[in-house]
């Protein structure tokens, strides 16, 4: 069970709260019967007749229950840090899955495959897999009062998938083939053709081929007002008030007070459809990280200090009033080569990098017991061929192949990333020296998320650039890794190409027996590796650091770059 609606839990504890305001409206009873009747209220208040929590989810690592406190309305939670959006980037920029101030069309559970209901209430797929119709709620407005529709939805996708806009998710999102996108992106028409309103609340998809994963994607995108925003060209929309200050969505929290480069709170949205947010606020403290959050927490000022290293994971894993959520990721820690550059195009070089990195030692050394070695930014296992080409650590067969493919060991190479915490910066260095062992020079920069998106993404000014993450969902093999995926088409950072390798992954996204698809995506998960077109490095589990107080918290991304948090639902546990 996932709690992305109030559980039947609720429902009991209301029915024991009115039964506790009716006995305290009653006329007086005798004293007797006034003691048998607080007895039993507090009996049943007690031991409620059904629990508010699955018993499956107590010892979940990205789920906490509250087995001692029924859910309650009430209090604010504190977190450090804040959304990419409130510190340089903008909310459309930001166009991945927010649950705080967002609504999606439909919703994705923390398995990364599972779907339910949000904006829409049902959907059906046309048996040839071309059509998807959803069918849309009536009750749903934004946080101005204005009721959501259908046009909404479909401004929305038009939004993401507009060059202009600035966001790649349309573009990487398995939706790339519905009917006029193409041509919509390419400026040759006004909208996408295959997106039709039906309706008010009926919404159309109509697809060129079959996509596997348009369900899981049509829950990966917020949905924004169009009475508000159209009229506004998509390249200016970065310079609207909704672009940072007063962003307006449909979700379970409204924007409130924002103070730049302080904080900024989130306040319940008491008009939300599925129901008014347990907490009253959520507060977020921009710039508060590392050492200086985890003393927040541990003091209480505090409530979620965010990701832990090996040493915060052994300080607070035994730690009654602090509990570590999270998992391992959709892929993790990879090395980008550029492509792009003479240097990294004969593969025996891009191979000789990976054998000259001692992973397992580093994995140890660096993570403890919270990662292992990562082959391929797909970790799905289901799709994932046996046989892929894995690297061990023998740094004489790198000095082997360089000397073969006639590396020049005098040029420096730069080494571009925005992880810039102490135990990464360890890292960093100690990939340095093992290159530097093989006769690879490496030049470490450091820069923040956006001057990495423009030396990087915008500029292509790289040599070798670090980053996270990768993916549960095998369609992004095509769409992340791609030879026409490169920014601002995709996300293929190191401009990876393999027509081969492309040709496969395409056919599996339509492929519709099981097998087939798997025999396309093992021949291409072994492709990419033999090449070594990407040097993965770690696969981490990731967890973060949160006071056990803050009750049906989740925390949890298998897929990039989308976290499931469902903080509708988060309240705090009672006396």
């Amino acid at each position: 069970m996932t709690f992305t609606r109030k559980s039947v839990g609720l429902t009991v504890f209301l029915i024991l709260l009115l039964g506790l305001l009716a006995a305290c409206a009653a006329p007086a009873a005798t004293e007797t019967g006034a003691m048998a009747e607080e007895e039993a209220e507090e009996e049943m208040a007690a031991e409620p007749a059904e629990p508010w929590y699955d018993e499956a989810d107590v010892d979940s690592d990205h789920i906490h229950v509250c087995t001692d406190s029924p859910p309650k309305y009430g209090g604010e939670v504190v977190v450090a840090g804040a959304a990419g959006a409130m510190t340089g980037s903008n909310w459309f920029i930001f166009s991945a899955r927010d649950d705080y101030l967002f609504s999606q069309l439909i919703d994705r559970d923390t398995d990364a495959v599972s779907i339910h209901p949000d904006v829409a209430t049902s959907w059906e797929v046309s048996a040839d897999g071309l059509t998807y119709t959803f069918n849309l709620r009536d009750d749903v407005r934004f946080h101005d009062g204005e009721q959501l529709t259908a046009e909404d939805v479909k401004y929305s996708l038009e939004m993401f998938f507009h060059p202009d806009t600035g966001a790649s998710h349309g573009r990487t999102s398995g939706l790339d083939q519905l009917a006029g996108a193409a041509e919509f992106e390419a400026g040759d028409a006004d909208e996408i053709s295959g997106i039709k309103v039906l309706d008010d609340f009926t919404l159309e998809l109509n697809l060129v081929a079959p996509r596997s994963s348009v369900l899981s994607n049509m829950a990966a995108f917020n949905i924004w007002p169009k009475h508000l925003l159209e009229g506004i060209a998509f390249a200016d929309l970065g310079e609207t008030e909704y672009a940072v200050r007063n962003p307006v969505g449909s979700g379970p929290f409204t924007m409130g007070d924002f103070e730049p480069d302080q904080f900024y709170i989130l306040k319940a949205n008491e008009d939300y459809y599925a129901g008014r947010p347990y907490l009253d606020q959520i507060i977020f403290r921009i710039g508060l990280s590392g050492a200086t959050a985890f003393a927040a927490l541990e003091n209480g000022e505090i409530h979620m200090a965010g990701r832990v290293t090996a040493v915060e994971y052994e300080r607070y894993k035994d730690d009654p009033n602090i509990v570590l959520l999270g998992g391992q990721l959709g892929g993790g820690m990879t090395v980008w080569a550029n492509h792009n550059r003479p240097l990294w195009q004969d593969a025996r070089v891009r191979q000789a990098l990976l054998h000259a990195l001692d992973r397992e030692a580093m994995a140890e050394a660096y993570y403890g017991e919270l990662a292992e070695v990562l082959h391929l930014r797909l970790t799905n296992p289901e799709f994932v061929s046996p046989n892929i080409t894995k690297y061990d650590y023998d740094p004489d067969k790198a000095r082997a192949l360089l000397e073969e493919a006639g590396w020049d060991s005098e040029q420096e190479v730069s080494f571009v990333t925005y992880y810039q915490d102490d135990q990464n910066k360890r890292i960093h260095a100690a990939m340095q020296q093992y290159w530097n062992d093989v006769g690879i020079k490496v030049d470490l920069v450091y820069l923040d998320g956006p001057a990495w998106v423009a030396r990087v993404y915008d500029n292509d000014d790289f040599d070798m650039s670090y980053g996270c993450c990768g993916w549960f969902n095998p369609d992004q093999l095509r769409l992340s890794l791609g030879c026409d995926r490169s920014w601002p088409a995709g996300r293929n950072v190191g401009h990876y190409c393999n027509e081969e390798f492309d040709a496969l992954a395409e056919a599996a996204m339509s492929e519709p027996d099981p097998a087939k698809r798997k025999e396309m995506l093992y021949k291409a998960t072994e492709i990419i590796t033999a090449e070594a077109g990407e040097i993965p490095v770690f696969w981490p589990t990731r967890f973060s650091a949160f006071s056990a107080s803050v009750c049906n918290n989740i925390n949890r991304q298998l897929d990039e770059p989308f976290a499931e948090r469902y903080p509708a639902n988060w309240y705090l546990a009672g006396e």
